[in-house]
């Protein structure tokens, strides 16, 4: 005859009293943390509700998709009124346009001045390995003309492409 479950030996064995309680406890304290997570969430919510009163909607926070409809960024609606030709094109905002353009160009300038350019050749080999490639060629282009060994070719006045 059988002496019974050998599995009820096992440490790991999931019909264990021991191992449901630990399971149980577990699950238990996750929903507690659930509901102080939820508890903290509804608090908050009152709080900016509060702050909205407070402070009105001045400083309520843009979502990042504002921007498309503020006016300052939605231009098209102008231009389309010149393609149009329900707006007459005046030289005041031709000049205005060249302008903003120019200032873009100074700001995209002075950017890539003000930021510093790192080198970073010596941590990859294959950059190195490039670099010496490129100084090679320029020295042989330089040893080619002082040679005068470059071949030139000839051009026959009727034939405007090789062979």
């Amino acid at each position: 005859m059988a002496a019974g479950d050998l599995n009820l030996l096992k440490s790991w064995n999931p019909k264990l009293m021991k191992n449901r309680k630990k399971v149980w406890e577990t699950e238990q304290e996750l929903l507690k943390e659930e509901q102080k997570f939820k508890e903290r969430q509804k608090e908050l919510e009152k709080e900016s509700e509060e702050n909205e009163l407070i402070n009105g909607n001045k400083n309520r926070k843009k979502s990042g998709l504002e921007w498309m409809y503020d006016d300052k960024y939605n231009k098209e609606d102008e231009n389309q009124d010149y393609l149009l030709g329900k707006k007459k094109l005046d030289a005041n905002l031709i000049k205005k346009q060249t302008d903003e353009q120019t200032k873009d160009q100074k700001t995209t300038q002075n950017a890539s001045v003000a930021k510093p350019k790192f080198d970073y050749s010596n941590d990859d080999p294959m950059s190195k390995f490039n670099k010496m490639a490129k100084m090679n060629k320029k020295k042989n282009k330089i040893f080619k003309k002082k040679n005068n060994k470059t071949v030139t070719k000839k051009t026959i006045p009727g034939k405007s492409f090789d062979y």
